[in-house]
C-alpha cells in the first residue's frame, strides 16, 4: 500500500453547516474501516467513505473488512484527531458524528483509507464539493494501481457485469436488482462494468449487495 501523505483539501463552509462541538479527541476503538469511537465515547462515522462490513446479525463478514479495520486501527491507535465538518448536518440518522477525521500530522483518514484501497468513495449531495472531488480522484488512482481490495474485486466475474446508477442518489445497483425498476428513467445511468461505476463516483446501494463475503 502507498504510504504517501494525504492531507485534507481546504474546506469552505457550506450554507447552514453546523460546526462540530469539541472537535478534538483521541481515537480509542475501531468498529470497522469507516467508524471509530473516541475516548470520550463519541462515535464518529468517517465522512465520504464506506468500507466492507464486519459480520453483524445474520450478515457475514465482507471481503477485506478485517483488513480495512486493521488498517484504520494502525492509522489511529493512540492518535489525537481533529473532527472537521464536511456535511450540512453534523450527525447521521444513527446519531453518529460525521466528519473528516484528521490526524495530528494533518492527514485525512478518509483520504488515507481510500488511497490504500481499504474503503471506497461514498458521496452525499450535502457534502463539501472540493472534498468529494479529492476523494474521487484518490479512488480513481487507487483503482488504477489496484491497491487494497481493488485487485481482487475487479478480477471477479461480478466486475464484468452491468450496473445501473441513480443520478439522484449517486448509488448503483446490479442491473438485475429489482430496485432498478423504481428508478425514474431520467435518473438512470448505465455502466458496462463495475469499474466504470466506481470511476464515475457512484457507490454501491445497500440493496442487492454484490460484495463478496468470507467464511
Amino acid at each position: 500500500m502507498g504510504k504517501e501523505a494525504v492531507r485534507s483539501p481546504a474546506i469552505k463552509a457550506l450554507p447552514g453547516k453546523q460546526g462540530i462541538p469539541h472537535p478534538e479527541g483521541v481515537a480509542a476503538y475501531c468498529f470497522d474501516g469507516d467508524t471509530l469511537k473516541l475516548t470520550d465515547r463519541r462515535i464518529v462515522r468517517i465522512a465520504c467513505i464506506d468500507a466492507p462490513e464486519m459480520a453483524h446479525g445474520a450478515a457475514r463478514t465482507q471481503y477485506y473488512a478485517r483488513e480495512a479495520r486493521q488498517e484504520l486501527i494502525r492509522l489511529t491507535k493512540r492518535h489525537k484527531v481533529r473532527l472537521v465538518a464536511v456535511e450540512n448536518a453534523p450527525k447521521d440518522s444513527h446519531g453518529r458524528i460525521v466528519a473528516d477525521v484528521q490526524r495530528e500530522d494533518g492527514q485525512s483518514l478518509s483520504a488515507l483509507m481510500i488511497s490504500r484501497g481499504c474503503a471506497y468513495f461514498y458521496p452525499h449531495k450535502n457534502q463539501n464539493a472540493a472534498f468529494q472531488k479529492k476523494m474521487l480522484s484518490l479512488q480513481q488512482h487507487a483503482i488504477a494501481k489496484r491497491r487494497g481490495f481493488w485487485a481482487h474485486l475487479l478480477s471477479l466475474p461480478l466486475a464484468r457485469g452491468n450496473y445501473t446508477g441513480n443520478r439522484n442518489s449517486l448509488r448503483f445497483f446490479p442491473a438485475d436488482c429489482p430496485e432498478v425498476q423504481h428508478i425514474k428513467p431520467r435518473n438512470k445511468i448505465y455502466f458496462g462494468t463495475l469499474m466504470d461505476a466506481f470511476l464515475a463516483g457512484y457507490a454501491p446501494a445497500r440493496t442487492c449487495l454484490f460484495w463478496p463475503t468470507v467464511p
